[in-house]
């Protein structure tokens, strides 16, 4: 796996789910329709481009006022610490920052997941209202239902659908660039968790990896029971990173 062709679609990986706008020192990433996603509406900015920070901060502060959008600013994955080197900017302008700890693994062994037969599981490429009601909105992340209905609007995107009884109970989608397949959601609807469901779509999704040689695939976990799903699914872990998040206080 290459390291810094990994962490560059990190930075970037919101071109696949969101309308954005390229500047000197970044990318502003938005979506008028989905305001509440922040994944959706945020600008990745890079020490090395940036001259004045203070007149960078102007720029992307009007630019998501005018649209009526919170500002939000990612710190590029790969320069830990430089929401830390601008604080003073940072607070004069109204934004509160803090770092989120991001463990990344990578697929480099053999799947050992063995799914609930009950749990049928299917790769698909058209979005159905369904999914919306009975796997987004029984999860409690009615928000996230433009981010994949966008998603699936891409070549590269892999989707998968889990069902149980009929019904679909749960999600994971995926997007290939530059040779680099990023896992970019998952989630199963609440009446639905701790029966396999999670385990179920990570299976389909690394035997398709397998079946079709696609072997760059990296993810970062949320929380230890996830974390435990993809390394029995053969992801290993490679090293931890701080992401850098801030919002404006006053947007």
């Amino acid at each position: 796996m290459n390291l810094d062709k990994m962490y560059l679609e990190e930075d970037l990986f919101p071109r696949e789910i969101t309308s954005y706008e390229k500047r000197d020192y970044g990318f502003l990433f938005y979506n008028e329709d989905n305001k509440e996603s922040f994944d959706s509406n945020h600008a990745i900015i890079y020490k090395e481009k940036i001259h004045d920070v203070k007149t960078v901060l102007r720029d992307i502060i009007d630019f998501y006022k005018e649209k009526g959008i919170r500002p939000n600013i990612y710190q590029s994955i790969r320069e830990e610490g430089y929401f830390e080197e601008i604080k003073r900017e940072l607070s004069t302008y109204g934004f509160e920052y803090w770092t989120e700890s991001q463990k990344y693994m990578v697929l480099s062994e053999k799947n050992m997941i063995v799914s609930n037969p009950e749990i049928f599981v299917q790769k698909t490429s058209e979005w159905k209202d369904e999914y919306g009601t009975e796997i987004f909105e029984k999860a409690g992340e009615p928000w996230e239902i433009d981010v994949a209905k966008r998603a699936l609007m891409n070549n590269n995107t892999l989707f998968f659908v889990a069902y149980y009884k009929g019904k679909p109970v749960g999600m994971t989608h995926c997007h290939i660039t530059n040779e680099i397949c990023r896992v970019d959601y998952l989630l199963v609807s609440k009446a639905h968790r701790n029966m396999g469901v999670g385990r179920a779509l990570i299976n389909s999704f690394v035997a398709y990896c397998h079946e079709n040689h696609i072997t760059n695939c990296y993810l970062w976990p949320d929380g230890e029971t996830a974390e435990k799903i993809y390394y029995e699914a053969g992801f290993r872990y490679i090293e931890t990173k701080q992401a850098g998040r801030a919002t404006c206080k006053g947007g």
